[in-house]
């Protein structure tokens, strides 16, 4: 019986068995609903908002202006602390000291400490032109405007050695008999050694005033005419704060590193010291718009002394990079503006928490700075037609 060796078989594959209905296809992606789309952009735009307002900052103007006197290039600087924007450069007079507004808010009254003419230089605040200027009796070393916008208190100083001696109340709307050039003084005041300070309280009935000489703040009587009561705060003084709103004013000395509180009283009599609060070197002061915290630069140590006015004590302190010279707050929201002494840059910090907002660079040798608002500026009056 022969063998077969080496057949060859053919073999079938596995049998594939097609689907029962029908043959396959390529399934689409679901649709998205109208309502998931909606959510979708949505989300998108919380994304969105979160980001630009973790990383960028819009810059908001609210308003409001800085008002600084630089002392190096005698000039008047303005800038807006919400953008950083220098607004304005005006070149006033020589030795600029101080800058007051009127309560009208539309005249800005400029004191020029070496100006050989003695003459206090006034600013209309909507155009930041020169609109007058006042020739006084000796060096303008300090200003109060009175609350009628009639009256003006000007510390004058000797034009030898600058020493003052007293005090002017110039009547802003009618003209000296003897001198045409001049503003009519209704109450001159000559008694004290060297005048520092001056402010005038809400009825324009009294005058405040300072003597580096002596340790005391001064009232005078207007309708009087006299010296009506000497308060004595132990150390003299350095900066005297009388302001507009709250019920206390305020008198810092470096000798004593102290401020002294005192309540205001429309009688003299009744002015009284409240308390002092001793922690550092004061010299400039600023005041809350409640009334309830002092801030109080302290340069030496470069911070910024926050005081609980009614508490009479330091609640906590602000860290600067450099000395401040100057401080003001915010006539809305919650800022406060510090000019540092070496770079003269201005510091915008959160009052609640010290917290640096922003860093604006200015360069200087400022000697005063003001706060005012656009919105409280009256508007320029236009000429009638015809």
């Amino acid at each position: 019986m022969a063998k077969v060796v080496g057949k060859w078989v053919k073999r079938r594959g596995p049998r594939v068995v097609p689907d029962a209905s029908g043959p396959e296809e390529i399934q689409a992606p679901p649709r998205a609903t109208p309502r998931e789309v909606v959510i979708l952009a949505v989300l998108g735009l919380i994304i969105i908002v979160a980001f630009t307002a973790a990383f960028v900052r819009v810059k908001v103007d609210r308003g409001i202006r800085l008002w600084m006197l630089n002392h190096g290039p005698d000039q008047l600087v303005v800038v807006n602390p919400d953008t950083g924007e220098l607004e304005k450069e005006l070149l006033v007079a020589d030795g600029l000291q101080q800058v007051v507004f009127n309560h009208a808010k539309d005249t800005a009254f400029v004191a020029n400490v070496v100006d050989v003419s003695n003459r206090v230089t006034l600013i209309d605040t909507r155009t930041y032109l020169r609109s007058e200027q006042i020739i006084v009796d000796g060096v303008p070393q300090g200003l109060a405007v009175f609350p009628d916008d009639k009256h003006l208190a000007v510390i004058t100083g000797s034009k030898t050695d600058f020493m003052a001696g007293g005090f002017d109340i110039l009547d802003l709307s009618r003209q000296s008999a003897a001198d045409p050039r001049r503003k009519r003084a209704v109450y001159r005041e000559r008694n004290l050694a060297l005048t520092a300070f001056i402010a005038v309280d809400e009825y324009g009935e009294n005058v405040f005033c300072l003597d580096a000489k002596a340790s005391h703040v001064f009232i005078f009587s207007v309708d009087e005419q006299k010296l009506v009561r000497t308060i004595d705060i132990g150390a003299a003084p350095m900066g005297l704060l009388y302001p507009e709103h709250g019920d206390y004013f305020f008198v810092s000395s470096i000798k004593d590193k102290a401020i002294t509180v005192l309540r205001k009283a429309r009688d003299p009599q009744d002015v009284e010291i409240v308390g002092k609060v001793n922690y550092g070197r004061f010299r400039h002061m600023a005041l809350s718009r409640d009334g309830r915290t002092l801030f109080a630069p302290v340069y030496e140590q470069r911070e910024i002394a926050v005081i609980d006015v009614e508490a009479l004590k330091v609640v906590k302190a602000f860290k600067l990079d450099e000395g401040c010279s100057l401080i003001a707050t915010s006539p809305v929201g919650n800022d406060i503006y510090a000019v540092g002494y070496d770079s003269g840059k201005v510091y915008v910090l959160d009052a609640g928490t010290g917290e640096l907002l922003r860093t604006i660079t200015t360069h200087g040798e400022f000697r005063d700075i003001k706060v005012i608002l656009e919105a409280d500026k009256p508007p320029l009056k236009t000429a009638s037609a015809g």
